[in-house]
């Protein structure tokens, strides 16, 4: 838990906050009275089952998804409500990005520019050194369709980065990515952070919240079982042993 980072308190203010959410499709239960708030510039990772419900609290903040009851805001905004001005605010890269099949990588870099309303030179020539970075320079020229899914999953995290948000809601970023593609990501994240982001990112790989989050919280069966800095909730035991603990007995 060394390499995991802090900020002064004065500004550790939540920059999202979500309040007594609840998410029911029919008669299915898929978020029951959830909680939590995220403080700025810090990484938080989301754990939980498969079916946990973290897909669609992500849903929800992006304003993709309505909330049953409850409210989600981020820098004060309804995240439903005030949807098109949170996505100014939000970098999204999706469990499976899909892109346009007929569109260049850096093709569709530039739409996603223009959706932006942003000068699309300026843009790009900003991403350069990320792309060489990324090893994507070669690829940016082919179609986005034929990538691999670890080629996609940088080409989503390129579309998530390219506007500055100050919030990014990764769901499960490192899904695909070989080791030094996975290492080149954390160290992007804690770039990010460092430059005063918040992030916040699902995963199964205890590890990873280990190595690289301040906060952590835990989903089971909709519910959030538990949420805070990750020292405070790991009191001297590993992850693992906290997740176990918190999904086995309910």
């Amino acid at each position: 838990m060394s390499e995991s980072l802090s900020v002064p308190a004065s500004d550790a203010t939540p920059f999202v906050v979500i309040d007594g959410v609840s998410k029911t499709f029919g008669e299915k239960v898929a978020l029951q009275n959830v909680s939590w708030s995220l403080p700025r510039g810090q990484i938080s990772g989301l754990l939980g089952p498969n079916g946990a419900g973290k897909t669609t609290l992500f849903r929800l903040l992006m304003g993709i998804l309505q909330v049953t009851a409850g409210t989600l805001r981020i820098d004060g905004r309804d995240c439903f409500e005030d949807r098109v001005n949170v996505k100014r605010l939000v970098g999204f890269l999706p469990d499976e990005p899909v892109f346009y099949s007929y569109l260049s990588g850096r093709e569709i870099l530039e739409l996603s520019v223009g959706m932006h309303g942003l000068d699309a030179a300026a843009v790009l020539t900003r991403l350069e050194p990320l792309i060489a970075r990324l090893g994507m320079t070669e690829a940016m020229a082919q179609y986005a369709d034929d990538y691999s899914r670890g080629m996609k999953k940088k080409l989503g995290l390129l579309l998530a980065l390219l506007h500055q948000p100050p919030l990014l809601i990764l769901d499960e970023p490192t899904n695909g990515l070989d080791v030094e593609a996975t290492r080149l990501f954390f160290d992007l994240m804690r770039e990010q952070a460092g430059a005063g982001t918040t992030i916040v990112f699902s995963t199964h790989l205890m590890d990873q919240v280990e190595r690289l989050c301040s906060h952590a919280a835990i989903i089971h069966r909709g519910q959030l079982v538990t949420s805070g800095p990750l020292e405070a909730l790991l009191a001297g035991r590993s992850l693992e042993e906290v997740f176990v603990s918190l999904t086995s007995e309910r």
